[in-house]
């Protein structure tokens, strides 16, 4: 019996909360039938798809046909990677992984493990991981191989649940929202420029993080002017996009999610189903992607009153 892996990350990118990573494991011969149960990309399911699939695929877990594993990396973990000497992100998912791996190579005869894969040279990465497993088994590592590989898309939905999951248990204990934790988020920006300094959250934001650095740098900024508040124009301005930001968020529930902006000139920049969604600060909205995707999305703005 030959069986595959596959591993994905999900919560790599936000400023407050864990990343998780997950493994999962099936025989190569029944690999469809992860599709069949809707296993596929993560992004590419609402919240209520992402849960119904993975309830089947721990009913799968029960008749032995799948297995899966997880791990939470912590924000300190994350700062510990993003600011050692020789380390970064990267190599902390590479580790991660190669863990998850070997967790699988005692539990199952694997014969290869398919990789969503973070940095350009792919094959390296490939190659770096097969030389520190337990066994000598296929290693590929590809971009949006969470895509392309039933296996590697129920492993996205393992993680990205259990992250949602870590945010819902953080959430019950703060009175304030926190949002998503991704820097686009306007109740996670709120929620970070209000307590960045108070000694009790300390451990859920990732300090490593230039949002999180910019934060504390304009405290000092105020603090060394003896500015107690911005101007009413900034502030003016910040209300005025993070309502934007909030009509947008209607479009989670379809399978987008905010991912941070690449530009200062960008209010917002979402990724869905097959499309990216980016609003300027010109008030130009654009989308990318295929022509599929995007005459789906320009219909989701028409619904939702976006446009």
């Amino acid at each position: 019996m030959a069986w595959i892996c596959g591993v994905e990350e999900a919560g790599r990118g936000p400023v407050l909360g864990p990343m998780t990573m997950a493994c999962c494991w099936v025989e190569e011969k029944d690999s469809a039938l992860l599709r069949e149960i809707g296993a596929k990309d993560s992004k590419l399911l609402t919240p209520q798809q992402r849960e119904e699939t993975l309830e089947r695929l721990k009913e799968l877990k029960k008749k032995k046909k799948v297995g899966f594993e997880l791990i939470i990396l912590s924000p300190k973990e994350i700062d510990s990677s993003v600011e050692g000497e020789n380390d970064n992100l990267n190599l902390l998912e590479l580790r991660t992984s190669i863990t998850l791996i070997n967790k699988a190579l005692k539990k199952k005869k694997i014969t290869k493990a398919l990789i969503d894969c973070p940095t350009k040279n792919t094959e390296k990465y490939a190659a770096d991981i097969k030389a520190l497993l337990d066994k000598d088994i296929e290693v590929i590592a590809e971009h949006k191989a969470d895509v392309t590989y039933p296996v590697v898309s129920a492993a996205s939905i393992i993680a990205k649940v259990n992250r949602d999951k870590e945010i819902e248990k953080l959430q019950k204990n703060i009175k304030q929202p926190i949002g998503s934790g991704y820097p686009a988020d306007p109740s996670t920006q709120q929620f970070l420029r209000e307590n960045y300094k108070e000694k009790k959250y300390k451990d859920i934001f990732r300090k490593s993080w230039a949002t999180y650095k910019n934060v504390v740098e304009a405290g000092k900024q105020r603090s060394l002017f003896h500015f107690e508040t911005e101007s009413e124009q900034e502030k003016k301005k910040e209300a005025e996009h993070a309502e934007e930001i909030k009509k947008f968020a209607a479009l989670e529930q379809h399978g987008y999610e905010f991912v941070p902006p690449k530009t200062q000139y960008e209010i917002l920049r979402m990724t869905g189903p097959g499309a990216t969604v980016i609003k300027y600060t010109t008030g130009k909205l654009l989308i990318q992607g295929s022509k599929i995707a995007k005459a789906a999305t320009e219909d989701l703005f028409k619904r939702h009153k976006l446009v």
